[in-house]
């Protein structure tokens, strides 16, 4: 049988053909100038699929290790402001110490309570200390709000909450970034009972009265009457004769009343129990204040007090035996204020060991990752090459050929 072709079709087929071996010549060039053999998922599906998923895991690596460096930075800026707190405690030692010396007069005592309350105001510096991104370390979850404020009556006080943010390092890992001002600086371990007085956040108040001066008057009376807790209670003026504005102070565990309709002064001290407090402001009807018992206090409430008790005490026996032994109070509380940093300081350099560790995993991760993956996708320069010279040198035959093909006709034989 006789086949014949007519002078279309012998260039069409001729043209089809030498554009699939130039297109074979191109990919192969792509090939080479990438350094990639898979360029689509159709060269290889398997291949795609996997580098897909290696390129992920390199992404989530990239994302963790960004963490990392963002935690490093925390945690140093945290250890630096912890230890500059750690020095200013040492420094206060010092001066606790100096004041206990017998042979100073009230006025010289003046002096170095000068001194301390500006070695108090370094610390609180030191404790409403930022990150990189402005937020307050020691501020919980509050960040954008300084964590110790001066209130109305000259005194620091802790606005935070105690909330400890983390940052996700792997899969299945999170590490604090920073450490609670309460539980660091607040709730320090007292050698002797204590109290600790907070409005109650739905006060009505405007502006919100605000209690504070927190003080142990009477140790003995106090010793007995601890651990309860108080609730101090703003009543409707006509409970009073003739109507004004009075409290209640009622024992928490029991709702036992210890002092009913006691008439309000502004700023006027509050006792009970051996302690007491003062309230400062226009309290609403209903406001309550909640005073509690405890064995924490503060680092700075420790010291405030004990500027107090040198600008209060004098130089008579009795006053120098009740600043012998605020002192000692004083000194002992300090100690275990840097003990509770100390701790704290460890516990940072652990979560920074564990960081430089998990960078190091994660390099040894990438390279291996990096290196699976180079095996699916990356090219053999040598068979690339070869293969290249092979289509080239087929693609030049091919265009030779069709050049004399093309050119037969059968007018060249008439």
């Amino acid at each position: 049988m006789t086949i014949r072709l007519s002078t279309l079709q012998i260039h069409g087929k001729g043209l089809t053909g030498l554009l699939d071996m130039q297109k074979a010549v191109t990919k192969t060039q792509e090939q080479i100038a990438t350094n990639k053999r898979v360029l689509s998922a159709g060269d290889d599906p398997i291949a795609t699929t996997r580098i897909l998923a290696l390129n992920q895991e390199l992404a989530l690596n990239k994302q963790y290790n960004s963490n990392l460096e963002t935690l490093r930075n925390r945690l140093n800026r945290e250890e630096s402001a912890v230890g500059g707190v750690s020095d200013l405690i040492l420094r206060a030692q010092e001066i606790v110490t100096q004041s206990g010396d017998g042979a100073l007069n009230k006025e010289q005592r003046g002096y170095l309570a000068i001194e301390l309350q500006a070695t108090i105001d370094a610390m609180v510096q030191m404790m409403n200390s930022r990150d990189a991104s402005g937020e307050f370390i020691f501020a919980g979850y509050q960040g954008k709000s300084e964590p110790f404020v001066k209130g109305d009556d000259g005194r620091y006080r802790f606005t935070g909450d105690e909330g400890q943010r983390s940052i996700q390092i792997s899969a299945a890992t999170s590490v604090a970034s920073s450490d609670s001002g309460k539980k660091l600086f607040v709730d320090v371990k007292s050698v002797e009972p204590t109290i600790a007085a907070h409005a109650n956040v739905s006060n009505r108040g405007a502006p919100p009265a605000t209690i504070g001066r927190e003080t142990v008057i009477d140790s003995e009376a106090f010793a007995n009457f601890y651990p309860e807790d108080v609730v101090i209670e703003f009543r409707p003026l006509d409970e009073s004769s003739p109507p004004r504005l009075s409290y209640n102070i009622r024992q928490v565990s029991d709702g036992r009343l210890l002092l009913q309709n006691q008439p309000y002064v502004s700023g006027a001290q509050i006792s009970y129990g051996g302690v007491a407090v003062t309230i400062a402001g226009s309290p609403a009807v209903g406001d309550t204040f909640i005073v509690e018992s405890s064995d924490r206090k503060g680092l700075l409430t420790g010291l405030e007090d004990f500027v107090a008790a040198l600008n209060k005490y004098g130089d008579n026996v009795l006053d120098k035996e009740a600043l012998a032994k605020q002192t000692s109070n004083a000194l002992d509380n300090l100690s275990n204020a840097q003990t509770t940093i100390l701790e704290t300081r460890s516990s940072i350099g652990a979560r920074l060991n564990l960081v430089d560790a998990t960078l190091s995993a994660n390099e040894d991760s990438n390279l291996a990752i990096q290196t699976a993956r180079s095996s699916l996708e990356d090219l053999d320069y040598a068979a690339a090459i070869s293969q290249l010279t092979q289509e080239s040198f087929i693609l030049e035959a091919a265009q030779a050929s069709f050049a004399r093909v093309s050119k037969l006709s059968i007018f060249n034989y008439i």
